[in-house]
């Protein structure tokens, strides 16, 4: 298999990125605008019952996990139904495939403008968290974003995957249903995963999102980091970054050329 050029996966991010700036604002609209009504119900609404939770505010704790939601909804949501857009209904992918452009480089692309996009709401809810006084450790929740862009790849990784299986429309209902909103409910953005089941836990620790909140929430609260469970917890998210980016490729290429 020949290497990917870094020029042709900056070329198809960039052609993402130039589409995207005709359609910024229903853009923005879903991907910012959700987690920031979000953090606001939550972290103002139950943060009149909550005073603290995990040693910190209880703003400060969702903060940090709608920090991390962002980026898992924006980057699935990009290679999801915007990647299988292009590919099944547009036809974009056949095109660009017919220039000297590999699949494995547009998948590349794919997933490098997701992470991007991700990183911008992630962010925004960080701006946003930080006004309210949701951070106290603004320099931490800065030193966190290049896990949280790590993390938007793996979510990139995991979507394109479900794209590679999907036949229509209706088969993201089994993504965001088993995937998306566990992630949401169970994996520390709202409450401490130590408050479920314990059969409940186990599963929440498999998705990237559980890995992703543990690492960023002491960083973004001003608390003391161990570098070991910071560096197992990215290697986690890695991992599941390269099975699903593999599983993606293989499966489109065979439905591409077999």
């Amino acid at each position: 298999m020949q290497m990917p050029g870094t020029k042709y996966v900056l070329a198809v991010s960039g052609r993402q990125y130039s589409v995207w700036k005709k359609f910024i604002g229903s853009s923005m609209a879903s991907n910012v605008a959700n987690p920031i009504l979000f953090l606001f119900a939550f972290g103002f609404g139950l943060g009149q019952f909550i005073d603290a939770m995990d040693g910190m505010s209880y703003l400060t704790f969702v903060v940090a996990g709608m920090i991390a939601y962002s980026a898992a909804f924006s980057a699935s949501f990009e290679t999801t139904i915007g990647s299988f857009t292009r590919y099944f209904t547009m036809g974009n992918w056949d095109a660009i495939l017919s220039t000297p452009v590999t699949l494995t480089e547009l998948l590349m692309g794919e997933v490098l403008w997701a992470a991007a996009k991700a990183l911008i709401s992630s962010v925004t809810v960080l701006v946003v968290g930080w006004v309210w006084g949701g951070v106290p450790s603004l320099s931490g929740a800065l030193l966190a974003l290049p896990i949280v862009f790590l993390a938007s790849i793996c979510f990139a990784c995991v979507g394109l995957a479900a794209t590679a299986y999907a036949k229509g429309y209706e088969f993201f209902s089994y993504f965001f249903t088993f995937w998306v909103t566990p992630m949401f409910v169970f994996c520390g953005v709202f409450f401490e995963i130590s408050r479920f089941p314990e059969v409940i836990q186990y599963i929440a620790w498999a998705f990237p999102m559980t890995h992703l909140v543990a690492a960023i929430r002491p960083m973004s609260a001003g608390l003391p980091i161990d570098l070991t469970m910071l560096a197992l917890h990215s290697a986690y998210i890695l991992i599941i970054s390269v099975i699903a980016f593999v599983a993606a490729n293989r499966k489109m290429r065979q439905r591409l050329y077999d």
